[in-house]
């Protein structure tokens, strides 16, 4: 193993809260339900079209909704902070010779704006962005290529159901996170090679996959 591939929100960057106020300002307009402390854990159990139907949200509004977030982001990157341990972690695999790729439905300008705010410019070999939520498979397909890897040379490293079941259509292994998007349930219910409760563990499993 030579790639740790990261997924952005939710996996590197606690990026929830600002995605809660930017959200919940597109909701008021366009007549959707708001996000609050009551509905968050609640939705972190469901899949994206369930979290759809509960906040009124039409499935085919899903891409320009993805769009215009991501439009939005871009003001709130310096406000935003690493997970606890994720930097320590970055640092950590970058010293033991791992190449580090982001791969993220996030625009590749917010997240090095995030990383120059965040001194982390440097720890990151590439990108690979998409708009699409459901276009992961895709996107590993195409680092690899790019980079003339083999499925077994990697690893991804991601928050949510989708990010397993992209990897296991890609022949990746994938860590899933329990700080981020899902609730460990839909995590579980995807079957990810490792569930990490810390940066901690995603070092370990990592080091023990590499040798």
């Amino acid at each position: 193993m030579t790639h740790v591939v990261f997924d952005f929100d939710g996996t590197l960057a606690d990026s929830l809260g600002a995605i809660v106020q930017l959200y919940n300002a597109l909701a008021e307009k366009s007549g959707y339900r708001p996000l609050t402390a009551d509905n968050l854990e609640e939705l972190r159990a469901l899949s994206i079209l369930d979290r759809c139907k509960r906040m009124g949200i039409p499935p085919y509004h899903l891409p320009s909704l993805a769009v215009q977030m991501g439009r939005n982001l871009r003001s709130a990157m310096t406000s935003i902070p690493f997970h606890e341990g994720i930097p320590e972690l970055l640092r950590d695999l970058k010293a033991r010779g791992m190449e580090l790729f982001i791969l993220s439905s996030n625009k590749e300008e917010n997240i090095r704006a995030f990383l120059k705010h965040q001194a982390a410019e440097h720890l990151i070999t590439g990108f690979h962005c998409s708009s699409s939520l459901f276009g992961k498979a895709r996107m590993l397909r195409a680092l690899m290529k790019a980079n003339r890897l083999r499925p077994d040379q990697l690893v991804y490293v991601g928050d949510e159901h989708r990010d397993i079941v992209a990897c296991k259509e890609a022949g990746v292994r994938v860590i899933a996170v329990r700080w981020g998007a899902d609730a460990d349930s839909r995590l579980r219910e995807a079957g990810p090679d490792f569930l990490a409760d810390t940066p901690a563990d995603i070092l370990a499993c990592v080091s023990r996959w590499s040798t």
